[in-house]
């Protein structure tokens, strides 16, 4: 997959302008949710064990505002830095 600029920063603002009640349901009732059409892009990690039990993890919305706000003000710098730090992330 090829990162270019627009689609980082829609991902970008997707993270940081996520809102959790998607998330929530889904950890309240898995079984009842169609989860495609949920809006799960803050969170980083789900877990449910044997016992029932759901732990959600969500992203730094505050490190993905950051991110955003320093590639739209940093131009194509900022946008640089930050290809080049996801290709070496293996992203």
């Amino acid at each position: 997959m090829e990162l270019d600029r627009d689609s980082i920063l829609e991902a970008l603002a997707r993270i940081a302008l996520s809102k959790p009640n998607d998330a929530v349901a889904l950890a309240l009732a898995p079984r009842e949710q169609h989860v495609p059409g949920l809006d799960l892009w803050g969170v980083s990690e789900f877990k449910m064990s044997s016992t029932g039990g759901v732990e959600v993890k969500f992203a730094d919305r505050v490190k993905a505002v950051s991110l955003l706000l320093e590639c739209l003000s940093g131009g194509e710098d900022g946008m640089g830095a930050l290809l080049a730090a996801l290709e070496a992330d293996g992203g």
